[in-house]
């Protein structure tokens, strides 16, 4: 099991870093020389409810990036310069986009796919792969797909499709199908979705991190146990993007059905905020934080602004102060 772990690392760290970097920084303003966003979004299944990008180039040029690559004595960082040296594939230099999407069904729980947008060696990278571990093999749409067993299990779960050298794809086999029938059988793509597509058209590729998501459709699922409490039920989209350079720079738009569930739902937000605060007044590090929130309502739509240093949410990470969100209503 640690030899199939140690194969796919090198793959599976670019959403590791995502997640890491998501947390902590973005919004470089160093100008990252990427395809379009569309080049990323045409392999993402019509279907998807929710979606998420990272400008790979930008994130490599981040502090984030640069601590992981110091961590060399770490697994990832170990796993990750091992992969480098072996594939001649450096995310720093060779990976330009990511975009992960998937769908909310409980029945669809933990699929979904992402894609990456580089210069790869595919051939290199299934050789690698092949040197730690004993993958499922197989052809699909005329692009080769490799998967790998369930933790503990024979069943196949999770894998890799080399759509060409500029496009690599990583899901679970279903999801992976259903990329590559976007070119085999013409399906349509995400950017074709009537609910997905107008929130991704106001996506520009030079934004670090996004998300989009069909709120109406991915969020129907959701238990009303959530912080959001009842007034998750009138949110029809949510899009926000996340920029740092000194600062963490944000930016949340949520739409609801009416101008009355936005004013209730901006109400609910603000009142977290005021909680917040309360319980702040003794720690400067955590007022400054919640200082850094603007909560506004303009006819349906609340939007939710952030701004604050980008080394204080990795000090509050440190101390374990970040705040908690409240009880669901």
């Amino acid at each position: 099991m640690k030899s199939r772990k140690s194969a796919v690392i090198g793959l599976t760290v670019l959403l590791g870093m995502a997640a890491a970097g998501l947390a902590l920084y973005t919004g470089y303003s160093v100008k990252a020389s990427v395809p379009s966003l569309s080049d990323a979004l045409k392999n993402i299944p019509a279907d998807c409810q929710f979606a998420l990008g990272i400008n790979v180039q930008r994130f490599t040029a981040s502090p984030v990036y640069a601590k992981m690559r110091q961590g060399q004595n770490r697994p990832m960082g170990k796993g990750l310069a091992d992969f480098i040296e072996k594939t001649g594939v450096d995310p720093a230099r060779d990976v330009f986009y990511m975009v992960a999407a998937g769908r909310s069904e409980a029945k669809l729980k933990g699929e979904g796919v992402a894609v990456m947008i580089g210069q790869f060696h595919s051939d290199a990278i299934a050789a690698y792969i092949r040197s730690k571990s004993s993958p499922s093999e197989m052809e699909y749409a005329g692009s080769p797909v490799m998967m790998f067993p369930e933790r503990g299990s024979e069943n196949v779960r999770r894998g890799v499709a080399f759509l060409n050298d500029r496009e690599i794809a990583l899901g679970d086999l279903e999801s992976l199908k259903a990329v590559l029938d976007i070119r085999a059988k013409g399906n349509k793509s995400i950017l074709l979705n009537p609910a997905m597509a107008p929130l991704i058209n106001g996506i520009t590729s030079d934004e670090m991190f996004w998300f989009a998501a069909d709120a109406a459709g991915a969020l129907s699922k959701m238990p009303l146990t959530t912080p959001l409490g009842t007034s998750v039920t009138s949110i029809q989209s949510v899009v926000g993007t996340l920029d740092v350079s000194e600062a963490v720079v944000g930016r949340i738009t949520v739409n609801a059905i009416n101008e009355d569930a936005a004013m209730k739902l901006a109400e609910v937000v603000r009142g977290f905020v005021a909680l917040t605060q309360l319980g702040s007044d003794k720690n400067a590090d955590l007022k400054m934080l919640v200082g850094g929130l603007k909560v506004a309502q303009n006819a349906s739509q609340v939007s939710i602004e952030l701004n604050f240093p980008a080394e204080l949410l990795e000090k509050l990470e440190r101390t374990n102060q970040l705040p908690k969100p409240p009880p669901g209503n």
